[in-house]
């Protein structure tokens, strides 16, 4: 056994497992371990593979989470082979009940033992049974961190018989008495839970138990639960506009009565709603006053919001300092969208002296934590050398993240990269997936060069029909190059 005063363990994961990723990281950094995981832990203008690789090295256990999206990994094969030639522990976390391993890591991992996961109902109720497996092989650097009951403070008074009501008034903001109607089938409970855990409100941020919170309550009928459950899972069934309208409606009255009684979630609902006309009539000024009320009470997602109005002057006087300041309010707290909004106001100089230094920062933290639109633009300042040191490896690493997230103008970029041979082999083919996926989203640049592929036959079958279909698409869009070039090939 080792007791190593560095990283201890390394978290081998998909880009898209990042979410059980570093909820597996903080439980283990929680009791005391030291992780390395990608990418926090490579430092800025670090090439990300030898980021990796350094990582590797350093940690002697090697924790591989395994799911079906870590088949499709580029990188998690290559980190379990150098682990294996590095003679590191290896201990694989089955994530899903039946995972096959593909042949070669198959071959990788055979004389390993892994740890079923999918047995237990989340990856919370599994630590117990991981860290006893890593401990068999390092010790924690430093005392776990224990949490402590919550302790009962309030004096008590007999409610006697009511005819009124049955419910019990809890905390509007309070987890544990939240959590506890909850269980008892409170769909209202059930959705605030859930946003409380998505946004790290009042208690740890878990995106699995967001998530298992809102697939109760989408289940038992709430459609916004619904609506941002697709938004997290496109897999799970979304909702149409139409239908939500409706039920934003219907229950209208609903989502006050829990904003008047002080809840921050509901609050800032009340304020959504008012402010695209979601169940009631569209009045910016009452959106302003029910999302101050929530942000007042420290709720990220309502500052954010807050910042987004002053920004734009909706509701308000216009005014980039005060976006500023509630942007910063909801940064403080690690708010991803805030932290990204924050970057795009240094780059400008809006409401703050310009600095790429301080966009860079904002946008790395939010990038870290999975928002695409960061991690493009922190591709960008890496690609350009703005408030960075120039890197084009680091910039497409950052570009290909936020890309796999599906975000077009990243997938755009992508495409751009491998049309240009930056950082890889020139590939029209790999240009040509890019800009298809970027053009099913109406990127009008990716439009214009799939079609241009097609026309030459450069990286797909040529085809002057799809040519022709994808100019038009590009024109209806309005742009001038795609309306030029269709009226010369479909005259």
């Amino acid at each position: 056994m080792t007791d190593e005063t560095g990283f201890q363990i390394f978290i081998s994961h998909s880009s898209n497992d990042k979410g059980i990723a570093r909820e597996l990281c903080t439980s283990l950094e929680s009791s005391g371990f030291k992780c390395w995981i990608a990418p926090r832990d490579i430092p800025p203008g670090t090439n990300y593979e030898e980021g990796i690789m350094a990582g590797i090295s350093e940690c002697p256990v090697f924790v591989l989470i395994s799911t079906e999206a870590m088949k499709e990994s580029l990188y998690v094969p290559e980190e379990v082979n150098a682990a294996k030639r590095r003679k590191k522990v290896i201990i694989p976390l089955m994530m899903e009940e039946g995972l096959m391993f593909p042949p070669a890591l198959e071959l990788l991992l055979s004389r390993y033992q892994w740890l079923d996961v999918w047995e237990y109902p989340n990856i919370k109720d599994a630590m117990p049974s991981i860290i006893k497996a890593v401990s068999e092989h390092v010790t924690p650097q430093k005392k776990a961190k224990t949490t402590m009951r919550s302790l009962r403070r309030n004096t008590e008074k007999s409610l006697g018989p009511s005819v009124q009501s049955s419910t019990v008034k809890v905390d509007p903001n309070g987890i544990d008495a939240l959590t506890i109607e909850a269980k008892k089938g409170d769909v209202w409970a059930q959705y605030t839970v859930a946003r409380m855990y998505g946004s790290g409100f009042n208690v740890n941020e878990s995106y699995s138990e967001a998530v298992k919170w809102y697939t109760t309550a989408s289940r038992n009928g709430h459609l916004m639960a619904r609506s941002v459950l697709h938004s997290l899972v496109p897999s799970e069934p979304d909702v149409s506009d139409d239908e939500l309208n409706e039920w934003m409606t219907e229950n209208s009255e609903r989502f006050l009565s829990k904003a008047d009684e002080g809840n921050a979630i509901a609050q800032c609902d009340a304020g959504w709603m008012y402010q695209y006309g979601k169940g009631m009539p569209q009045d910016y000024i009452s959106a302003v006053s029910w999302y101050k009320k929530s942000a007042q009470q420290g709720y990220a997602r309502a500052q954010n919001i807050l910042g987004v109005l002053y920004q734009n002057g909706q509701g308000v006087e216009q005014s980039y300092e005060e976006a500023v300041k509630w942007y910063r309010k909801a940064a403080e707290q690690n708010y991803a969208r805030a932290l990204y909004h924050l970057g795009l106001l240094y780059e400008s100089g809006d409401g703050v002296e310009q600095s790429y230094n301080d966009a860079a920062e904002s946008y790395r933290r939010a990038a870290n934590q999975g928002h695409p639109m960061a991690q493009n633009n922190i591709g960008y300042l890496y690609q350009n050398g703005l408030g960075v040191e120039q890197s084009e490896t680091t910039a497409f690493t950052w570009y290909k993240e936020a890309a796999e997230n599906g975000y077009a103008i990243a997938q755009y970029n992508l495409g751009m990269m491998y049309l240009n041979g930056v950082t890889v082999d020139e590939s029209f083919k790999d240009a040509a997936i890019w800009f298809e996926k970027a053009a099913t989203q109406n990127h009008v640049g990716a439009i214009y060069n799939l079609a241009v592929l097609y026309e030459a036959g450069y990286g797909v079958d040529q085809s002057l029909d799809k040519a022709i279909e994808l100019y038009k698409k590009g024109a209806d869009l309005g742009d001038e190059g795609c309306q030029a070039a269709y009226e010369e090939l479909a005259c």
